[in-house]
C-alpha cells in the first residue's frame, strides 16, 4: 500500500491551467494541496506560516520550510488526503476541512452521471479555490477530457467572448456560475447571437426565482442550481423554471424530521454517518423545500429575532433589491443591515442617507419590536460577494470596520474591471477623526488624508506595492464632506499607482503616487 502523502503546500493560482499543473505536481510528489479561502495578502501570509511550503506561482512570499521532499508514492490511496480547503466564511470565520480522494471520486461520478460533458467546453466564472468551482469547473472537465477555462471569465464581456470561442471550436458551452454573476447579467450584450450553453450551473446560495428565469431567457439555456456546502459536497439540485423543490444527488440519502435535514452521503468525511444541515426544510414532492437557516435566529435583549424575517420585510420595499441582516456581535447587541438599492435610490449625501434610514426604520417598526430594528446601515449597489458569490464574514467586517476604526473611509464594495484596475465605493464616516478641527463650521476631509487613503487601499487591493518615492500631478478640485459617497479608482502602473476620487458632484482629487518596487517583488 502506498504511504500517506506528506507535506502541506499552499496553492493559490487563479489561472486554471497553472492551478492544475500545480495540483498534479503536488499529488505526484506525495504532497497535500492547501487551498486558501481567498487570495488576500493577510490570508496568504497567515497560511504560509502554517504549511511546509508554497508553490512558486502562489502570490506573496515564496518559501519552503522543509529541506527534503517526501518520496513519490507508487500510487495514490483512495483514503489519502487530496487537499485541505476552507469554508467560505459566510456564517463566521473560515473553517479548515480535509477532502480525501475517495470523496472526490464519488462526487465526480455523480456529476458525470447527471451532467455528462461529451463534446463540451466548460467556462467557469467562479473560483476553483472552493469545492464547487473545483469540482464543477476544473476536476469534472479534467476527468472527462474536455477543454475548460476560467481566469477572467467572471466578467460578462469575457463570458460572451468565451461562448463564441467554444462555438467556433465546435464545442457545446457549459457555464459554471453563481447567483452574484447570474443576477447581474447585462442585457446589452449580444446573447441572442452567441452559441447557446447546454447548461448553466449556479451554487453558493439559492438563486432568486426572477434571476433564474432571466438568466435562462438571456442565455437560452437551463440554469441548474446545486445545493450543498464545503463540508457535505453537493446535496441536491433543481431547475427553478421546472419547479422550486430540490432533488437529492445520486447516492445521497435524506431524512427530514421537524424541519431538520439530515443526510448520509459518499461525499462526506464519514460516508456511513448522518450529517445534520443547519438549514430548515420542508418535505415536498420528490424532494424538499428550503425554508432558511436554523441558525439565523438571534437573541436581541432577550428576545428571539429572525434575521430572515427582517430581510424579507426590507426586500418588500420597492427601492430595495436585496438585503442582509447581520448579528455584528457588538457590545450593544444591535444588528447591522446591508441593503442593495435600485440605482436611483442610492444616497450620496449625509442628509439623504439619514432620511433613507429613518424611512426604513419606520417601515420595520410595523413588523418588529424597536430593539430588533437594525442600528447600523450600509447601502450598496449590489451585495459584495467573495469568489463563491457569498457575503462572507470578511466582507461583513470590511463593511462595518469604520465603527471601530475612525481613520478609514466606509467601504461599500469594489470592482475589478481588469487586473490592473480597482474601483472602490466608499463613504466619509461622520465620526472620522480627521474631521475634528477641520473645520468646525464646515468640516471636510483634508487633502493629505485622501492621498493616504489611496496609498493604503492600493496596498490592500494589489498587495504590497513598494516604497513611497513621491507624488506627481496631484490636483484637488472639490472638497469631500462627511457622509459623502465617492468612488476611488486605483490603477496599477510600472512606476506606481494612479488614483482619482469622484462623486456625483464630479472629481475631487487625482494624482500619481510614485513607488520603488522592492527587489524580487512587484506590484501584483
Amino acid at each position: 500500500m502506498a504511504s500517506q502523502p506528506a507535506g502541506h503546500w499552499l496553492l493559490c493560482q487563479r489561472n486554471p491551467e497553472e492551478f492544475c499543473a500545480g495540483l498534479a505536481a503536488l499529488w505526484e510528489s506525495g504532497r497535500i494541496a492547501v487551498l486558501p479561502a481567498d487570495d488576500r495578502p493577510a490570508t496568504l501570509e497567515r497560511l504560509a506560516a502554517e504549511v511546509d511550503g508554497t508553490l512558486p506561482e502562489t502570490p506573496g512570499e515564496q518559501r519552503v520550510n522543509e529541506a527534503t521532499a517526501p518520496a513519490i508514492p507508487e500510487s495514490l490511496s483512495p483514503a489519502a488526503t487530496a487537499f485541505v480547503l476552507y469554508t467560505s466564511g459566510s456564517t463566521g470565520d473560515p473553517v479548515r476541512l480535509v477532502k480525501r480522494f475517495d470523496q472526490l471520486d464519488a462526487e465526480l461520478a455523480a456529476h458525470a452521471e447527471l451532467w455528462p460533458l461529451a463534446d463540451s467546453g466548460v467556462i467557469s466564472q467562479v473560483s476553483h479555490q472552493h469545492i464547487y468551482g473545483l469540482l464543477t469547473g476544473v476536476l469534472h472537465p479534467l476527468c472527462a477530457g474536455v477543454p475548460f477555462c476560467g481566469d477572467e471569465c467572471r466578467y460578462p464581456e469575457v463570458l460572451a467572448v468565451r461562448l463564441q470561442e467554444a462555438g467556433d471550436a465546435g464545442l457545446a458551452p457549459v457555464v459554471v456560475s453563481s447567483p452574484a454573476q447570474l443576477s447581474r447579467l447585462p442585457e446589452h450584450l449580444p446573447w441572442n447571437g452567441l452559441p447557446r450553453p447546454s447548461r448553466v450551473f449556479s451554487s453558493g446560495a439559492p438563486l432568486a426565482t426572477e434571476h433564474a428565469r432571466r438568466a435562462e431567457s438571456l442565455l437560452h439555456a437551463p440554469v441548474i442550481e446545486i445545493y450543498g456546502s464545503t463540508e457535505t459536497g453537493g446535496i441536491a439540485q433543481r431547475r427553478q423554471t421546472q419547479g422550486s423543490n430540490w432533488q437529492a444527488l445520486p447516492g445521497v440519502e435524506l431524512s427530514i424530521v421537524d424541519e431538520r435535514l439530515t443526510l448520509r452521503s459518499p461525499f462526506l468525511e464519514d460516508p456511513q454517518g448522518w450529517w445534520q444541515q443547519p438549514d430548515r426544510v420542508a418535505p415536498a414532492a420528490a424532494g424538499f423545500e428550503l425554508l432558511g437557516r436554523a441558525d439565523r435566529l438571534v437573541k436581541i435583549a432577550g428576545k428571539r429575532v429572525s434575521l430572515d424575517h427582517i430581510e424579507q420585510s426590507l426586500a418588500a420595499l420597492p427601492e430595495v433589491s436585496e438585503a442582509r441582516c447581520i448579528d455584528l456581535d457588538r457590545s450593544d447587541g444591535r444588528l447591522g443591515a446591508v441593503v442593495a438599492l435600485r440605482d436611483a435610490c442610492i444616497p450620496h449625501r449625509h442628509d439623504t442617507r439619514h432620511e433613507l434610514i429613518q424611512r426604513l426604520r419606520t417601515h420595520l417598526s410595523g413588523h418588529l419590536e424597536r430593539v430588533a430594528i437594525p442600528r447600523y446601515w450600509r447601502f450598496v449597489e449590489a451585495l459584495p460577494s467573495n469568489a463563491q458569490g457569498k457575503l462572507d464574514r470578511g466582507l461583513v467586517d470590511r463593511l462595518f470596520a469604520d465603527l471601530d476604526d475612525t481613520k478609514t473611509p466606509r467601504w461599500l464594495g469594489e470592482r475589478r474591471p481588469d487586473p490592473a484596475t480597482c474601483l472602490l465605493t466608499l463613504e466619509v464616516p461622520e465620526r472620522l477623526v480627521f474631521l475634528e478641527g477641520h473645520f468646525e463650521e464646515y468640516p471636510l476631509v483634508p487633502g493629505v488624508v485622501m492621498v493616504q487613503w489611496a496609498i493604503e487601499l492600493a496596498n490592500d487591493s494589489f498587495g504590497e506595492t513598494g516604497e513611497f518615492k513621491g507624488i506627481e500631478r496631484l490636483k484637488f478640485q472639490r472638497v469631500l464632506r462627511p457622509g459623502s459617497r465617492f468612488t476611488l479608482q486605483l490603477t496599477r502602473r510600472d512606476d506606481g499607482i494612479a488614483f482619482a476620487i469622484d462623486s456625483h458632484e464630479g472629481r475631487h482629487c487625482a494624482g500619481h503616487v510614485r513607488l520603488l518596487t522592492r527587489p524580487g517583488g512587484g506590484h501584483g
